[in-house]
């Protein structure tokens, strides 16, 4: 049996330091950490430099609702169409009769989708 060695970190502790702090974002708080690279300049002075992290939006992945009944709902983005049904085991009785409730809710649901223009609800979402 093979044993694995673990690597423990040094640990230091630098009394009374000079750290000077880059960041594009306000003073930070108390509790509060940021990411970014920290330099050892000389034993008494530090420099910390924030990493910019850019959030770049993705608007063509959010979901819209178009519709919903009791147990299904229809969302889209601006590149599919996602249909979830949920239906709790109590509320069936057998394979048989779940599959009545679904075929219940499709057409539910897909009396409500004739009527939209989903062309236009697609380019919507590409906004």
């Amino acid at each position: 049996m093979a044993i694995k060695s673990f690597r423990f970190m040094a640990k230091t502790t630098f009394p009374c330091v000079d750290l000077k702090v880059e960041s594009p974002a306000e003073v930070i708080k108390e509790g509060e950490s940021r990411k970014g690279v920290l330099k050892f300049i000389d034993e008494d002075h530090f420099h910390f430099i924030e990493a910019v992290i850019k959030h770049i939006p993705c608007p063509h992945l959010w979901w819209k609702l178009l519709d919903r009944s009791k147990h299904g709902r229809v969302n889209m983005n601006s590149r599919h169409i996602k249909v979830e049904f949920y239906i709790r085991h109590e509320e069936y009785a057998d394979g048989r009769d779940l599959a009545d409730m679904l075929a219940r809710e499709i057409e539910t649901l897909g009396e409500n989708l004739c009527e939209m223009n989903l062309k236009e609800e697609a380019e919507k979402c590409g906004k």
